[in-house]
């Protein structure tokens, strides 16, 4: 999906709007029960069909990353002290192949990787997914990734360059923000 300043915030309005129709599990009073529906009872509502509660959180947290992070991106085009030169962005939502995020203007490219992950796996997630950009050819490789996962968000645009660029995203406060 391509996304730009004209169709960025609709496009997020939409997604939220999907989310305002999953049916949440009825919590049963028997806790294992409701650990068993919230990891394995499929959905049928939502943005993620057929998949558990679990599934499409962690599909739906790592696409609002995205969402948001290229709206940041799009109203904002400096990370740390890099200005990119894009203004269209090429995503991939949910478990599709390739990178999250794509971009070509005049012959520089940019790569990126996104994930919404506890602080405990972050290290381990940010190292692999680094591994994943350092595989292909690219100007700009971003990590997009949400910014309650680290201490100090900032230091991470501190450190940014062309090739390793971060980008933490309060995927709260941009819901909020619209």
């Amino acid at each position: 999906m391509k996304l730009d300043k004209v169709n960025i915030d609709s496009t997020i309005k939409e997604y939220l709007g999907k989310l305002d129709s999953i049916k949440l599990p009825a919590p049963p009073n028997d806790v294992l029960l409701l650990m068993y529906s919230v990891k394995r009872k499929p959905l049928d509502s939502g943005p993620y069909l057929g998949v558990s509660f679990f599934e499409a959180s962690n599909r739906i947290l790592s696409d609002l990353v995205i969402l948001f992070g290229v709206r940041q991106l799009l109203r904002k085009t400096l990370i740390g002290k890099v200005q990119l030169p894009f203004g269209e962005y090429e995503v991939a939502l949910g478990v599709e192949g390739g990178n999250d995020l794509r971009a070509t203007v005049g012959g520089r490219t940019l790569i990126g990787e996104a994930f919404n992950v506890a602080p405990s796996f972050f290290q381990t997630k940010k190292n692999s997914a680094i591994k994943k950009l350092k595989k292909r050819s690219a100007d700009y490789r971003l990590l997009l990734f949400n910014s309650d996962a680290v201490n100090r968000p900032d230091s991470f645009l501190d450190k940014s360059e062309p090739s390793l660029l971060y980008l933490p995203v309060d995927v709260f406060r941009e819901r909020s923000a619209g």
